[in-house]
C-alpha cells in the first residue's frame, strides 16, 4: 500500500486575500497539495492562482486538477506548468483532461467533440506535454495538433514534473495508466458533457480499477490512484447527517458510507473509512473540497504518509 497523500480542490474565492489565507491553511494544516479546478464559470484561473499560492507558501504542491486539453494547447500547458514550477521553486504538478464539460465549449465558442475525437486529440497531447514536461525540445506534426518546441522551457523538477490524468471511462483509464504518474479516477463522461453519478459507485470503481491494473502492467508500481471526495463532512455528530444524506439519495445508511465521493462520520470514522479504502482500490491519493480543510484537518494528521 502506498502512503496516503492528502490535497484540496478549489475552483472559487471571495477575494484574493482569501485565496491566499487558504494556501497558507493548506501548507500549515499538512495537506500535500493545493488543486485548482478548471472551468470557464469559477472566479479561478488554475495557473495564476496557483503561481499566486507558490509566493505565500514554500512545501504545498501545485497544479490544476485537471485542466482541459481540449481548450488549451499542449504547448500553452506545458510552457503554463514549467512557469508554476520555477516560480515554485520545483513543486508543481500539471493534471490534464480530455475536457468533459460541454458548458467549457460552449461557453468559449469552441465545438465540444465526441468522445472518441477528444481521446484521439488528448493522446496527441500527450505525446507533445510529456517531452516538454521533461525540459525536452519536440517537433509533432498530427491529427490534432502541430508543435515546433526547439527551445525547451526550464523546468526545476527532473525527470519531470509529475503528470496526473483525469479519467472516467475505460479508454481514458487505460491510456491515463500507460502514460501518467497519477490516475484520477472519476464518473464517465455522458454524451452532453456532464457526469455519470451511477457510474462512481463502489462497484463501478472495483471495474475501473482492473482496468487501470490490467493497462498499467508491471508499472502499476509506479502509478499512484487519486479520488476526489465530492462531499465531506467531519462531524462528532454525524448520525443525523448520515440518516438525512442517505434518505436523501434514496439509499440505506450502510450503502451511504460505501460511495467513494462520500464521507460522513467522526475523525475516526472517516479514517477507518479511507483504510477500508485504500484497502479495496489502492487508492491513496485523497483531495477535498476547499471549504472542509479545516474539519478534515484531524483525518490528515491522523493518516499523511501512514
Amino acid at each position: 500500500m502506498k502512503p496516503f497523500v492528502f490535497s484540496l480542490v478549489a475552483s472559487d474565492t471571495t477575494t484574493g486575500r482569501d485565496w491566499l489565507e487558504l494556501a497558507r491553511r493548506a501548507e500549515g494544516d499538512g495537506y500535500h497539495a493545493l488543486y485548482c479546478n478548471d472551468h470557464l464559470h469559477q472566479s479561478l484561473t488554475p495557473f495564476a492562482a496557483l503561481a499566486a499560492a507558490a509566493a505565500v507558501t514554500s512545501t504545498v504542491r501545485l497544479g490544476p486538477r485537471v485542466a482541459n486539453a481540449g481548450l488549451r494547447h499542449p504547448v500553452g500547458l506545458a510552457h503554463e506548468a514549467a512557469t508554476l514550477d520555477l516560480l515554485s521553486e520545483g513543486r508543481a504538478e500539471l493534471g490534464v483532461g480530455a475536457g468533459w464539460l460541454a458548458r467549457d465549449h460552449h461557453t468559449s465558442g469552441a465545438r465540444f467533440p465526441d468522445g472518441a475525437t477528444r481521446l484521439a486529440a488528448f493522446t496527441e497531447a500527450l505525446d507533445i506535454l510529456e517531452p516538454l514536461l521533461r525540459g525536452e525540445k519536440v517537433t509533432w506534426r498530427g491529427e490534432h495538433y502541430t508543435a515546433e518546441v526547439d527551445t525547451p522551457f526550464t523546468t526545476v523538477t527532473k525527470p519531470r514534473i509529475p503528470l496526473c490524468v483525469g479519467a472516467g471511462g475505460p479508454r481514458m483509464l487505460a491510456l491515463a495508466a500507460q502514460r501518467a504518474d497519477v490516475v484520477s479516477i472519476t464518473g464517465r463522461a455522458l454524451p452532453g458533457g456532464g457526469i455519470d453519478v451511477d457510474d462512481l459507485g463502489p462497484e463501478r470503481l472495483d471495474e475501473k480499477i482492473a482496468v487501470i491494473r490490467e493497462a498499467a502492467g508491471e508499472r502499476m508500481a509506479e502509478v499512484e490512484l487519486h479520488h476526489v471526495v465530492w462531499e465531506c463532512l467531519v462531524t462528532p455528530r454525524p448520525e443525523a447527517v448520515t440518516a438525512a444524506y442517505a434518505a436523501g439519495m434514496g439509499v440505506t445508511e450502510d450503502r451511504l458510507r460505501q460511495l467513494p465521493g462520500l464521507l460522513i462520520g467522526t475523525a475516526g470514522q472517516v479514517a477507518e473509512q479511507l483504510l477500508e479504502r485504500r484497502e479495496r482500490w489502492g487508492i491513496s491519493q485523497v483531495s477535498v473540497p476547499y471549504s472542509c480543510a479545516a474539519a478534515f484537518a484531524p483525518v490528515v494528521a491522523r493518516l499523511a504518509g501512514r
